[in-house]
């Protein structure tokens, strides 16, 4: 799971808030990192649609806020992307012979079965 700050986000936009600091991406940059080292991504979601503020007016029109901001385009996408991602490892190699004998060599072939020996 990677939560990254979206480039497309309203927040990465302004140096005043968190998101405005370090290296914000979009989906097709992280998708193009993350299969680069061998990642998938499943699904992916932007989330945090609230500005980073703790006013009183913005603390009670947060739940308002989020509801509507799942329902707009990703164009006003979150402050963050959620991407769940997969690796798929391969199985390690088989040991032994990498495949059946089909004709097995007759080594003991001509020698005598024992025969017992009466007591």
């Amino acid at each position: 799971l990677f939560v990254v700050p979206n480039r497309a986000g309203l927040w990465s936009r302004r140096d005043a808030t968190p998101f405005g600091f370090g290296r914000p991406y979009s989906l097709g940059q992280l998708e193009a990192m993350l299969a680069a080292i061998g990642l998938t991504p499943t699904r992916h979601i932007g989330a945090l649609y609230h500005p980073p503020k703790d006013t009183p007016f913005w603390l009670k029109t947060s739940g308002v806020l989020e509801r509507v901001g799942r329902n707009v385009s990703h164009r006003f996408a979150g402050g963050v992307l959620i991407v769940e991602v997969t690796k798929q490892v391969p199985a390690p190699p088989r040991r032994g012979l990498p495949e059946a004998i089909r004709r097995p060599l007759r080594v003991l072939d001509g020698i005598a079965s024992p025969e017992p020996k009466p007591v």
